[in-house]
């Protein structure tokens, strides 16, 4: 393996040979499975912590107690998604770049599950923004 893979300050975007990382959330290398049976690995609560805050400062606490299923959630995959460029990094197979927020954006994806796929409304109205802006 390249050895400048591993001595770049960019933690969230390397591999090895047990696991990649992309834009934070890690998944097993040989399978781009965040929950392997075969590897066996399971990155769910590793890849949680990486959103919690974004979570809790987005989502009101009423709906992630319904709706946010934590370590139980739906894992994701990145099978056939990434590979490694010649930089050394891991990247997107469709853009090849290391860090790909339009693939790999995992705070979107957690949004989109937890939201029913809405995405969070935003107030356009100037007085309705200024009252929203009181208020907090």
């Amino acid at each position: 393996m390249n050895e400048s893979c591993f001595n770049e300050d960019d933690y969230d975007n390397a591999m090895d040979i047990y696991s990649v990382t992309l834009n934070g959330f890690s998944f097993c290398t040989r399978h781009g499975l965040e929950l392997c049976y075969r590897c066996p690995t399971d990155n769910r609560a590793c890849n949680n912590i990486m959103v919690m805050d974004m979570l809790h400062e987005q989502v009101s606490e009423d709906i992630l107690e319904e709706k946010w299923e934590g370590d139980e959630r739906s894992p994701f995959t990145v099978a056939l998604q990434w590979t490694r460029l010649p930089s050394g990094k891991p990247g997107c197979v469709i853009h090849r770049t290391v860090g790909c927020k339009q693939c790999f954006n995992w705070e979107e994806k957690i949004l989109n599950v937890v939201q029913g796929g809405r995405k969070p409304r935003k107030i356009h109205n100037r007085k309705a923004r200024e009252r929203k802006d009181m208020l907090h």
